[in-house]
C-alpha cells in the first residue's frame, strides 16, 4: 500500500509541474548499465523599441532672425540621434514657406535651404550614425541671393521649415 501511495504521490507532483508550466521530461529505454539520457529546451527572447530624437536648428527658441540682405545665415545644425535597428534608417526631409510680409500675404519672396553647400532635399541617418556619442550633424543655412534682395520692398516677413522625420526598414 505504501508503493501505491508513493507513485500516486508522484504522479500528482508530475502532473502538477506539468499543470503549472513546469518541464517535463522522460527517460527512454537504457541498455545494460547504461544511465537514461535527459534533454529539454527553453527558447529565450527580448526586445526593444527603436527610438530616435531629432534636434532641428535653434530649437530652444523655434526662430531664427536673419539679417536683411545677408546672403548666406547659418541657423544651426540638424541631428538625429537614438538607438534604431540594423536594417533601419532615419530619413528627414523639410516643407518650408516663402518669406511673407506680416501685414501684405501676396508680398514674399523664395529662398533656399541648403545643407552643406548644396540644397537641403533629404538627409538619412544609419543605425551607427543615431548611436554614436558625438552626434552626425548636418550645418544647415538660409540662402537668398542678393538679386532676391533687391527686389524686396521693407516689411515684416517670416517663414516657416517644418522638418519631418521618418523610420524607414531598409533591405
Amino acid at each position: 500500500m505504501r508503493k501505491e501511495m508513493k507513485r500516486a504521490g508522484a504522479a500528482a507532483l508530475a502532473e502538477a509541474l506539468i499543470l503549472t508550466g513546469g518541464i517535463s521530461v522522460s527517460a527512454s529505454e537504457a541498455g545494460a548499465g547504461d544511465t537514461p539520457a535527459h534533454q529539454s529546451s527553453l527558447n529565450l527572447t527580448t526586445s526593444q523599441e527603436a527610438h530616435y530624437i531629432m534636434m532641428i536648428p535653434m530649437q530652444a527658441t523655434g526662430e531664427a532672425s536673419i539679417p536683411f540682405g545677408k546672403v548666406d545665415t547659418e541657423i544651426g545644425d540638424l541631428t538625429v540621434t537614438g538607438d534604431i535597428g540594423t536594417k533601419q534608417q532615419v530619413s528627414v526631409t523639410v516643407e518650408q514657406t516663402p518669406f511673407t510680409d506680416v501685414k501684405d500675404a501676396g508680398n514674399s519672396f523664395r529662398f533656399e535651404l541648403l545643407c552643406k553647400e548644396s540644397k537641403f532635399e533629404k538627409e538619412v541617418w544609419d543605425w551607427q550614425e543615431v548611436r554614436v556619442e558625438t552626434p552626425v550633424s548636418y550645418p544647415l543655412t538660409v540662402h537668398i541671393p542678393s538679386e532676391t534682395w533687391a527686389k524686396v520692398v521693407a516689411g515684416e516677413y517670416a517663414a516657416a521649415l517644418t522638418f519631418k522625420a521618418e523610420l524607414q526598414n531598409i533591405e
